[in-house]
């Protein structure tokens, strides 16, 4: 690992390690005893404090360290000894932290009568020995500390730990491309040509450097508007070093089809493809190719002779890739021009702001532009170091430094490695952290800043959510050019660049190693983070202890060889497990015990019907998701002694059908989610002694009512309600008056009697700031936008309405005119929005300005036997908007309120008039649409913004009013 990493990783276990033992050594009602009879009950916490102690002057010596570019080796060995040091340091007090929980757990389920007794703190025989060991070697290291030679003259040192970063633009827009536009053309025009001796394959290659732009220039090309309209079927694919054809294949199939597929065999899969593209024009690109196996790329591109015409952009740096599979002459990419290199210098060094750059560092960035090589990456990489760089001493450190005479072997990694070196602290060990994941991985934001958590390097001091901090870390490092960011299935997913990649792995060492495909592993001794793709075996033998320093371990998908193999007994170090492979069985892994240290816990596609038991002493978990696990059917009974569980995901489990009673015990939890639980019907009673949910999700499952007990957390204003179930009663709801947010209740016409729409008793929801009704299931509310917190339910009928009223108001009109009346909602709330009632008119609440005092928003569809707009004295009233009102013929004045600032109509096909417009001096914007016989709108202030569309009576009077009429002259007053 590079020296940076070593310092950085040790700092953030520091980070760490220093406030474990404040709970257990300053409380006094907990004491620590040894299984030892040989140690006295104070020993071990005396050892303990003098532990952290130590701890404290190593870091500051580390402090002193961090970020000078030293490079002396002995330096490096002895860091290197530090680190292995200080990881067995985290690991006793880790313990030692686990031990403290488990003293918690047994007082928790102590008898009320012993309550009050000293909880003790049982250890393992030897903890006090490894403590007194790590002690003496601490104190050896302290004595050759003199490798270090902190001195000021030893090199600069970077002050930028605690940097606040401005938001900037250009890293969120990927279309600020500078230069290229001469090749593009050209690439364009050899794609689009087309002869009579063409074949029905035509393959071209880009040639270059890493970091020369060759996929951006690829992504320039894909995305041109000729090459869209030339081809019906194109596909990007990203190959990197493993040319696996079968994987490949799906992946052309789920580029060009935008649908995900599930096919296994190779001759099924060319199959498909042949099928999909037969007869169509093609065009795919394939991005960062490394294959030199010729037998390989034939058997690939074998399908494709079915189509009428296919062509094949390749990127690659290896120019025997591009003999092998070109049928066009190579396109080799060059360097930018120092024209285009300085422009896209300035745009990431100043930004936009560029008329008053400060002379003296405009001097000294063009001298660094030029050590860049005219490189892209390069410059795009130091010119966003040097944008939080504020002072002209900083950019002269930059040009002088001694990185610039790397001797990595390549033209761009000095400018990267600067980059990095002068990345704030608690930034490195993160970004080292990805080089654990193989080339052109995609990983969730989500997820990897809880694995940065689960290894102790986000930072919390105690302001911010822990999670929003990681965020936070990783939108620096995007904003810095070490990320590239997207979206992908409505979540943001990073990756690195091929050459930002090789950064990573360059600094880490071998602690980070990555194995894939058909490689043959081969493990360093010291393995920190290791991820498995598919189809690996592991040929390592059990005994060799590789794997018991192992920190991160992540199996992907077909790894089940791996996984029958691997013994979790021998990684007792885990600190993040996730299980992705289709054919594991957790119901035998009793080992997992031995997990003591185990934070994040990720199991999917398992095969297993519960999870053993032994999961439950997993004290120190934080983060567990089961994510579909079709078989799983219960979760362990004691799932409650998980006491440090802050957030618990279950996905895609569609035979749980309980959840066991403990849940309710787990008080650290902020985040619980269910989603597509099909066959769950009820939540434990007492969930409102999650008294720290922050998120509570539930959709898809069999779940029709919410418990009473969460109303009395329904007063926590951090509480997020994104729930949706199927219910055939709302009474129940009257037992949430404390409810936040949004309550949408669709399906109205189900509800099977009156008395239980008054048990819900909406009017005492205080809290509640939007209201919406839906009479049918077949929801209209396209345009309905929900976020915050939602409770949605959608109400099923049992065998037909049974409406305990009188006959005369059997027609549908009558009950949902009923239902109205007792829907009505408390007066603070803001904004109703009602869909399909059949009502003829609204019941007097809804127009009453003391029941309706914060509305500000009402919006109607489909109410198509509505005649009458009752809104006139709704004096906060803001927004109001009318769709597909089909019984509506007049909008009087009395039916406006005068502070209405947005009206908004669409497809009232018998509207005739709108009257009371004048009246309205704060109207600002007026849109109509698609009203055929509406013919009648009286004058607005000339300050309001009118929209008139697809209203043949009205062409007339825009034109004389000078408004612009958007329909067509088509429109026909014939069928108005």
């Amino acid at each position: 690992m590079g020296l940076g990493g070593v310092i950085s990783n040790i700092l953030s276990l520091g980070a760490q390690l220093l406030p474990v033992l404040s709970a257990s050594t300053q409380d006094p009602s907990y004491s620590s005893y040894s299984s030892s009879p040989l140690v006295e009950n104070n020993q071990l916490e005396t050892e303990l404090k003098k532990l952290t102690e130590l701890w404290a002057r190593i870091k500051a010596t580390l402090s002193a360290a961090d970020g000078r570019e030293i490079r002396d080796d002995s330096a490096k060995l002895w860091l290197k000894e530090l680190e292995r040091l200080a990881y067995d340091a985290e690991d006793v007090l880790d313990e030692y932290h686990y031990h403290f929980l488990e003293a918690q757990v047994e007082a928790r389920d102590a008898s009320p009568l012993n309550c009050h007794k000293m909880k003790l703190i049982q250890v393992p025989y030897g903890m006090l020995n490894q403590i007194q060991q790590i002690r003496s070697k601490f104190a050896e290291l302290e004595i050759d500390r003199i490798a270090l030679r902190l001195l000021e003259e030893d090199g600069p040192r970077n002050c930028n730990s605690d940097l606040q970063i401005a938001p900037t633009s250009h890293l969120v827009v990927e279309s600020d491309i500078i230069g290229r536009e001469r090749e593009k053309e050209e690439l364009i025009d050899l794609l689009s040509s087309e002869s009579q001796d063409d074949k029905i394959i035509s393959v071209v290659t880009i040639v270059g450097t890493g970091g020369i732009g060759k996929t951006t220039l690829a992504q320039l090309v894909f995305n041109d508007q000729r090459i869209r309209q030339k081809f019906d079927k194109l596909g990007w694919i990203c190959i990197s070093e493993d040319f696996n054809v079968q994987r490949l294949t799906r992946e052309v199939i789920e580029s060009i089809t935008g649908e995900s597929c599930c096919l296994a065999n190779l001759c099924a899969l060319q199959e498909k493809i042949s099928k999909e593209i037969r007869g169509e024009r093609v065009f795919l690109v394939l991005d960062d190719v490394w294959n030199e196996n010729r037998s390989h790329w034939e058997l690939f591109r074998r399908p494709f002779m079915s189509a009428s015409l296919v062509k094949i952009l390749v990127t690659t740096r290896n120019e025997h890739v591009a003999r092998i599979m070109q049928t066009m002459p190579t396109f080799n990419l060059g360097y930018l021009l120092e024209e285009q290199s300085w422009k896209m210098f300035q745009h990431h060094a100043f930004g936009d702001v560029t008329q008053n750059m400060d002379s003296k560092l405009v001097k000294i960035g063009k001298q660094i532009m030029k050590k860049c090589g005219m490189l892209p990456l390069a410059v795009k990489s130091i010119a966003s170091l040097l944008r939080h760089e504020t002072n002209e001493e900083s950019w002269k450190e930059i040009l002088e430094s001694e990185l610039w005479e790397s001797d990595a072997g390549n033209e761009i990694f000095p400018s990267l490695q600067i980059s990095y070196a002068r990345l704030p602290t608690y930034l490195k060990p993160c970004f080292l952290y990805c080089s654990m994941f193989p080339r052109d991985y995609h990983y969730s934001a989500k997820e990897l800043v809880k694995l940065w958590i689960s290894q102790g390097y986000v930072q919390n001091n105690g302001l911010k959510n822990t999670e929003k901090i990681g965020w936070e870390y990783a939108k620096q490092l995007w904003q810095r050019s070490f990320f590239e960011g997207k979206y992908r299935k409505k979540e943001f997913y990073f990756t690195l660049h091929d050459m930002v990649h090789d950064l990573a792995r360059y600094n880490s060492g071998h602690g980070c190693y990555s194995v894939e495909g058909d490689m043959i592993p081969n493990f360093p001794k010291e393995l920190y983070h290791l991820y498995v793709g598919h189809r690996v075996k592991l040929v390592e033998p059990p005994h060799s202890g590789k794997f018991a320093t192992l920190r991160t371990l992540i199996v992907g998908d077909c790894a089940e060889l791996f996984l029958s193999a691997f013994d979790f007994s021998k990684a007792q170090k885990l600190r993040a497990l996730q299980l992705g492979s289709r054919k594991y069985d957790l119901e035998f892994h009793y080992s997992f015990v031995n997990l003591k240290h185990l934070r994040y816990l990720f199991l999917s596609d398992g095969c297993f019907a519960r999870l053993h038991g032994c999961i439950c002493s997993l004290y120190n978990l934080q983060y567990l998701t089961l994510d579909n696990c079709p078989y799983l059917t219960e979760l362990p009974k004691s799932i409650g002694n998980l006491i440090g569980l802050e957030e618990l995901i279950i996905r895609g489990c569609k035979d749980l059908r309980v959840l066991p009673v403990s849940l309710c015990r787990l008080i650290a939890l902020r985040k619980f989610d269910l989603w597509a639980c099909s066959k769950l019907e009820e939540l434990p009673h007492d969930m409102g002694k999650l008294m720290n949910l922050q998120l509570l999700r539930i959709c898809f499952t069999n779940v029709s009512f919410l418990p009473p007990s969460l109303n009395k957390i329904m007063r926590t204003p951090a509480l997020k309600l994104n729930v949706r179930l199927l219910c055939s009663t709302i009474g129940w709801l009257g037992d949430f008056v404390d409810l936040e947010g949004t309550l949408s209740l669709i399906g109205l016409s189900c509800v099977h009697s009156l008395k239980d729409v008054l048990r819900a008793n909406l009017a005492r929801m205080h809290n509640l700031k939007r209201l919406i009704l839906t009479w049918i299931h077949d929801r209209s509310d396209i345009n309905v936008h929900l976020d915050g917190s939602v409770l949605e339910l959608y109400i099923v009928g049992n065998g037909g309405v049974n409406f305990e009223i009188d006959s005369d108001e059997e027609e549908d009109s009558e009950i949902d005119f009923s239902l109205m009346v007792r829907l009505q909602a408390h007066p603070n709330l803001k904004e109703l929005n009602i869909q399909n009632y059949r009502g003829s008119k609204f019941p007097a609440w809804i127009g009453n300005p003391t029941l309706c005092t914060s509305l500000e928003s009402i919006e109607l569809f489909e109410c198509n036997f509505v005649t009458f707009l009752p809104f006139g004295s709704l004096y906060n009233l803001k927004y109001l908007k009318i769709w597909w009102c089909s019984s509506l013929q007049f909008i009087q004045a009395e039916s406006l309120p005068l502070l209405l600032e947005e009206i908004d109509i669409f497809d009232c096909k018998r509207l005739k008039s709108v009257m009371g417009l004048q009246r309205l001096k704060s109207l600002v914007k007026l849109d109509i649409t698609d009203c055929r016989k509406l013919h009648l709108l009286d004058h607005c202030w000339t300050t309001c913004i009118i929209t008139v569309d697809s209203c043949p009576k009205l062409r007339e009077w825009c034109s004389q009013h000078e408004i612009f009429y958007k329909g067509t002259e088509s429109d026909s007053d014939e069928d108005c």
